[in-house]
């Protein structure tokens, strides 16, 4: 048998995992990250008590490429949905004063809402809100 005259070595230089989510934009400060957060926003949006033209989804902020924080002083309220009182027994409360979680799950008057608004969206939307996270991954945002 014959042997060919060839001999070579392959090196193959990778970049750290890090970097690599990095320079795709799939870090917490990317751009992968920030469409991702803005898109579940989109979609999440509608699910929101109150619904999309409500004061809860509009008063938010984004603290972060990956965060959106409502800010709404009956938001945690609302998200949880458990009906809380006063030391009193009423649902109203003087400022300051402490409030209690009731096991009474609260009623929400706009169709389509409710708490946990971001997993309803996941459960709804979430596959729609892959896709479109992966297309904008793929053709580099």
């Amino acid at each position: 048998m014959a042997k060919s005259g060839f001999n070579f070595n392959v090196k193959v230089k990778m970049n750290k995992t890090s970097k690599i989510i990095k320079d795709h934009g799939l870090d917490k400060n990317g751009k992968v990250t920030a469409h991702l957060r803005n898109t579940a926003d989109r979609l999440m949006t509608p699910f929101v008590p109150g619904g999309a033209g409500g004061m809860l989804a509009k008063l938010k902020t984004y603290p972060n490429n990956y965060s959106i924080k409502y800010t709404s002083p009956y938001a945690h309220y609302q998200y949880t949905g458990k009906l809380m009182l006063a030391k009193n027994g009423s649902s109203w409360a003087k400022k300051g004063e402490k409030k209690y979680y009731t096991s009474r799950r609260l009623k929400y008057h706009t169709s389509g809402t409710g708490d946990h608004w971001d997993k309803m969206m996941m459960q709804r939307r979430g596959k729609e809100l892959a896709k479109d996270v992966e297309n904008y991954a793929k053709t580099g945002g």
